[in-house]
């Protein structure tokens, strides 16, 4: 659970992949530098994936979707919620025995391709509600490109900010914090390619690259005409552009004049940037990864957070059996927002899947009420289970999320 500060420490990636396949030690490197093992949440937000991969073409444990999942499982993560707007991917993970203080989580897109038949250039969102009325928001853009689209993407940023839920604020949400990344594609204007590298290679021993951007980057400008981003902080920038590179390597394209295109924004009190940095040892794409690390104080603090959905503790289980698992409502929750649409999964014991992905599933309206030891339960049954060791978890329909997740079990051959 959180730490006696109630905070929560964020890690997000942008990366723009060009359409490329995965590449299974690259990525690990990319997530070990971000030190995930000190992270409760981990958000990756995806642009350019290919369309082999959309249209399914490409195995399933090697599209971008799944391939963080390994490595981040070994961490103590699950997949709390993915959100995908066609080429673009937004990952959010979250460490295992934090996932009770998360009360409902939404989404959002907004699409900008061919006036917004497509959105291939788009925002998608994901909004974590947690438990004492507090809010995470993770958007991620890929917002349309070239030097002379700058008046587009600030059209573009003005739709897009239907994904911050601001509407919705004063209903659920106590203090939101929303955290903005992406391809934003802003360039650098007055400059030329051989301007911007003696600049550059002026600034790195100086450490004056911030101001580059507070001179010539449209981000920047933008921000300053209130036209996009008036009300998001941005931490210092002290790393070289991000765009666009010889693929397979770290040296620029002399075609393009490099600029800062993937960036990381923030909004909100309780939010602090620590770390901001590209990962140049990543040469998959024309682009190189950006990452922050953040800390989120929760307020008002969470304390004595408890699932809406009860297990009965399971422990052994013999294999020739067909499995039974004993549950019960906690408070009012059934008559609030239970559902004969919501289901009971059988997950591995890690959840190195997402909750929406169970091993097997059962729909409420098929589980029957029971008393057993003077207490009143919900059963479910299923087939028989190979040997292993597993969760049951509850899953909310209209909350879309885990309301409840037993105690691992084992399923045995045969009983010691």
């Amino acid at each position: 659970m959180l730490d006696e500060s109630n905070t929560l420490r964020i890690a997000c990636v942008t990366y723009n992949v060009n359409a490329r396949e995965t590449e299974i030690e690259q990525i690990n490197s990319m997530l070990d530098e971000n030190d995930v093992a000190l992270t409760d949440i981990v958000v990756i937000g995806l642009q350019e994936i290919s369309h082999t991969e959309l249209f399914g073409a490409v195995p399933a444990d090697e599209t971008w979707s799944t391939v963080f999942s390994p490595c981040l499982s070994s961490f103590g993560f699950t997949l709390l919620s993915k959100s995908s707007l066609a080429s673009n991917l937004l990952l959010v993970f979250i460490r295992l025995d934090l996932m009770r203080i998360v009360d409902r989580i939404d989404s959002r897109y907004s699409k900008s391709t061919f006036g917004g038949l497509t959105g291939h250039k788009g925002s998608t969102a994901i909004r974590i509600l947690l438990k004492n009325n507090s809010s995470l928001v993770f958007i991620s853009s890929h917002l349309v490109p070239h030097a002379e689209g700058y008046e587009a993407r600030c059209s573009q940023y003005r739709d897009s900010r239907l994904c911050c839920f601001e509407d919705e604020e004063s209903l659920f949400t106590f203090n939101s914090s929303v955290i903005w990344l992406g391809d934003m594609n802003w360039r650098i204007d007055g400059l030329s390619f051989s301007e911007l590298m003696q600049k550059l290679e002026l600034a790195e021993h100086s450490c004056g690259i911030d101001e580059i951007l507070d001179r010539y980057d449209q981000l920047r400008r933008a921000q300053r005409d209130h036209k996009a981003f008036e009300d998001f902080s941005e931490a210092p920038v002290c790393f070289p552009p991000t765009y666009r590179l010889l693929v397979g390597t770290s040296e620029f394209d002399a075609v393009r004049v490099p600029s800062w295109c993937d960036r990381i924004l923030f909004k909100g009190s309780s939010l602090c940037c620590k770390d901001y940095r590209s990962n140049r040892r990543i040469f998959i794409s024309d682009h190189f990864p950006v990452s922050a690390q953040f800390t989120c104080t929760i307020q008002p603090a969470l304390e004595n957070i408890h699932w809406n959905v009860s297990f009965h503790c399971v422990g052994r289980w013999l294999g020739i059996v067909p499995f039974t698992c004993r549950f019960t409502f906690l408070g009012d929750f059934w008559h609030r927002k239970g559902s004969y649409r919501d289901w009971i999964g059988i997950y591995d014991e890690s959840l190195s899947d997402s909750p929406q992905n169970p091993i097997k599933w059962l729909y409420l309206f098929a589980c029957y009420d029971d008393d057993h030891e003077e207490q009143h339960y919900s059963v479910a049954e299923f087939a028989c289970l190979p040997c292993g060791r597993y969760r049951a978890g509850y899953y909310s329909t209209s909350l879309n999320c885990l309301q409840g997740l037993s105690e691992p079990f084992s399923v045995v051959e045969e009983m010691l």
